[in-house]
């Protein structure tokens, strides 16, 4: 089993769930969905653990869930009360975020692109030379992985690979982000391209 990266005590997980009542995971969600009743269930079964140990984990719990809960504590009493999760998961490579209300921002758009060059073995967030992210990505069933544990996928995967068809699949394999990362939006009957710019640890926000 893989052991976390980022663990939490039961008391932080405790505070958590009682500040951002969304992070409880129902067995079936929706008004009347069963819910996880009991203390201890709720600290094993949340969305805040949901990426607990993965390659995913830095990118779900230190940037994407701080700004949601940083947004989250600015929206009237209401509007909290109807935002929750429906559901989170890997889809075609990327971390898919869905939510009962838009959490502003773009906060899910931003977290599923940069999940797209993150490693999800080991969670480095490869750059070439000249700074673009790179990732490495499987065929078939994506994965998005590093250099280094694409190639031991590889290895795991191929019966008496050399070492030279090894470099020739991961060279294959190289996806760079060469465009910047944006979306083209309808807005009062006319179509408006929206930019991001890279922050320093790694988020993107929109460009003025």
């Amino acid at each position: 089993m893989i052991q976390a990266k980022h663990p939490i005590s039961d008391n932080d997980m405790k505070a958590l769930l009682t500040k951002y009542p969304f992070l409880k995971h129902r067995k079936c969600y929706g008004d009347g969905g069963d819910v996880y009743e009991t203390e201890q269930e709720n600290l094993d079964n949340n969305w805040y653990k949901i990426w607990d140990g993965t390659g995913w984990e830095n990118l779900w719990k230190n940037k994407y869930l701080p700004r949601l809960f940083e947004k989250y504590d600015t929206w009237p009493e209401d509007v909290q009360k109807q935002f929750g999760f429906t559901d989170v998961k890997s889809k075609y490579g990327q971390m898919r975020i869905y939510t009962s209300s838009s959490s502003t921002d773009d906060l899910e758009l931003i977290t599923e692109w940069i999940s797209e060059y993150t490693c999800e073995d080991c969670g480095e967030e490869p750059r070439d030379s000249e700074g673009r992210r790179v990732i490495w990505r499987t065929p078939g069933w994506i994965m998005n992985m590093c250099r280094k544990c694409a190639g031991k996928h590889l290895v795991s995967n191929r019966d008496n690979w050399s070492s030279n068809e090894i470099d020739k699949e991961l060279d294959d394999m190289k996806t760079v982000a060469t465009a910047r990362f944006g979306y083209l939006r309808s807005e009062n009957g006319k179509d408006v391209k929206t930019y991001f710019k890279e922050t320093a640890d790694g988020w993107l926000e929109k460009e003025v």
